[in-house]
């Protein structure tokens, strides 16, 4: 970061220039997206709930109830998984907004920067593996009990997720392994790494990821109601 580029110093100068308007922006969208958050914190400990009570009157109710439970706790698991996955891209979208914030929050020093580059890279790298996995989850869950769904368009999102990954994959797992989540046994390797973080890049990164995490959110929340069909099935 001593290696600041002339792109770097016109974002960080822009970003100070606008500054407090920038901060309050994401400061309303990040609490609209806290509330969100909440109600499918709520809805994740609903369908827990409702899943240990199945466990517990599946351990001794008779043979002939049997499947009639077991289908209900199928239906809550179901619905477990949509909302988890909801509560992911919930909290990585407000994770990205955190620290496009910290940016603006003043001129900050370079190690600071550097801080939240590192952060920010890590997060990346671990909650966009999280979304692949649990979107994957999605599909299986579509193509056991609604095959006749429309998911064309949660394919395109999860396919675009996938390729960002991929194609940045060797700069996360760079920073992740040699000066974040682990650190490199070899101190020059480490400064080399630190000294290749870049303003831009990072700005440019969170601002993809946020990106798609959002169309993530939109082709996933409609499938919420399907979780509802689904309990429905089951009475």
């Amino acid at each position: 970061m001593s290696n600041r580029s002339p792109l770097d110093i016109y974002l960080q100068n822009r970003i100070n220039e606008n500054a407090s308007k920038l901060s309050k922006a994401i400061d309303e969208t990040l609490q609209r997206e806290q509330q969100c958050l909440e109600l499918i914190v709520q809805s994740i400990n609903h369908c827990k709930m409702n899943i240990a009570k199945c466990d517990k009157i599946i351990k001794s109710c008779r043979v002939q109830s049997l499947p009639i439970y077991q289908a209900k706790r199928n239906a809550f698991h179901d619905n477990l998984v949509i909302w988890n996955t909801l509560g992911h891209i919930q909290m990585a979208s407000i994770e990205m907004k955190g620290f496009i914030k910290q940016f603006s929050s003043g001129d900050l020093g370079i190690g600071e920067q550097q801080n939240i580059i590192k952060s920010a890279y890590v997060s990346i790298y671990e909650t966009s593996k999280k979304l692949i996995d649990c979107t994957g989850d999605i599909m299986k869950f579509l193509s056991s009990n609604f095959v006749s769904y429309d998911s064309s368009s949660l394919k395109l999102v999860r396919k675009e997720l996938t390729t960002f990954r991929e194609n940045n994959k060797d700069k996360l797992i760079l920073v992740r392994n040699k000066i974040a989540a682990h650190r490199d046994s070899d101190v020059c390797e480490q400064i080399e790494t630190i000294e290749g973080l870049h303003l831009s890049e990072a700005v440019s990164l969170i601002t993809e990821y946020g990106r798609i995490i959002n169309k993530l959110g939109v082709v996933t929340s409609p499938l919420k109601a399907l979780g509802i069909k689904r309990l429905e099935a089951t009475k």
